[in-house]
């Protein structure tokens, strides 16, 4: 009997690329190979051009991004949640997961998070042989929310998002979460509100958060991280 090494798939944020997500991890993923984990990161399949930035880029950064293809996305960026379209995002990751799966678990940053929520939800009816996820780690992770009609002051998940971001009552899935006190990008605010949902759903025992001191990034520091990749391990043995 062929015993495999345990794989998870990692999903780049805006702005990004495997490698650079692949550099930016490096103290989790070297960690993770500590524990004969394989790390596969991919590329999402949106290339950007300047016009579908939400900010500003003068010509030299603009260039940078291009000489380093970091001018990748999983889908295009919109402030209003209902606008955004994650179809072709989603089928990509499917489609690679089926050539190149089964994956134990997933990890994502920003927008590579929401997309991996969304496939943890799904999985089962985006690749229906492929098992539940062990784990999914989502850092600076949000969901597509807007203002609730029924609830003045208060958000929902978009009408058109709410099966992708319903967490499957009987998912033995892991949710961990890392996010940033100071992160303005992603407000931890946010990445809690997600997290909630899967404790609401799944139970507190299966979601664990994981709360650092920095802005919009991967945190380094083995303090914060040796424990995540504990989370990690203990899963991925179960």
């Amino acid at each position: 009997m062929t015993v495999t090494n345990p794989r998870l798939l990692f999903l780049h944020g805006f702005l990004q690329n495997a490698k650079v997500f692949s550099e930016k991890s490096s103290g989790i993923r070297k960690l993770l190979k500590k524990s004969n984990v394989e790390c596969d990161y991919i590329d999402g399949p949106v290339e950007l051009e300047r016009e579908d930035l939400p900010f500003e880029l003068d010509d030299e950064k603009w260039q940078a991004c291009l000489d380093t293809q970091v001018n990748k996305a999983w889908f295009y960026h919109s402030d209003v949640s209902s606008e955004l379209n994650l179809d072709a995002a989603i089928k990509y990751v499917a489609d690679y997961i089926k050539d190149n799966g089964p994956y134990d678990g997933i990890v994502g940053f920003s927008q590579g998070a929401a997309v991996a929520a969304i496939v943890t939800n799904r999985i089962r009816e985006l690749v229906p042989k492929h098992p539940d996820f062990k784990l999914s780690l989502l850092i600076a992770s949000y969901s597509f929310t807007e203002p609730d009609p029924a609830h003045e002051g208060l958000l929902r998940i978009a009408e058109k998002f709410q099966n992708d971001f319903k967490p499957r009552s009987h998912s033995r899935t892991r949710m961990l979460f890392i996010y940033g006190s100071a992160d303005q990008a992603v407000p931890a605010t946010r990445a809690q509100y997600l997290a909630n949902l899967y404790k609401k759903a799944l139970g507190p025992e299966q979601v664990k958060e994981f709360e650092h001191q920095g802005g919009h990034m991967v945190p380094n520091k083995k303090d914060i991280i040796r424990p995540v990749v504990d989370e990690i391990n203990e899963a991925l043995a179960a």
